[in-house]
């Protein structure tokens, strides 16, 4: 219901990303939220799955980012980030993570 006043312009796609960001002609994508598993594995493949959007210059912005019973997730993002060069700010009081080119 919310995504509706952005027509065609916004896409809610649910399913197991292991399975569906693999299916996602990422080229034609510029934003994307992740709020997925809590694994440092599910972690890193959703974001090598997103790597083609940040390189287009879209943003990823990846929920769960800090928090102590999902260490994978920051350690997914951080090394993500490090690896690639991108710039990732952390917003909301460490819930979010933007990823971006630097």
């Amino acid at each position: 219901e919310l995504l509706k006043k952005f027509g065609d312009n916004v896409s809610l796609i649910k399913g197991n990303s292991n399975n569906v960001l693999k299916k996602i002609n990422m080229s034609k994508v510029d934003y994307v939220f992740l709020d997925g598993g809590h694994e440092y594995s599910t972690v890193i493949n959703d974001l090598n799955y997103c790597l083609e959007v940040i390189t287009n210059n879209g943003t990823v912005l990846c929920d769960d980012y800090d928090l102590s019973y999902a260490p994978g997730v920051k350690q997914a993002i951080d090394e993500f980030c490090d690896k690639n060069n991108f710039k990732k700010t952390v917003i909301c009081n460490d819930r979010f993570a933007k990823i971006e080119i630097n």
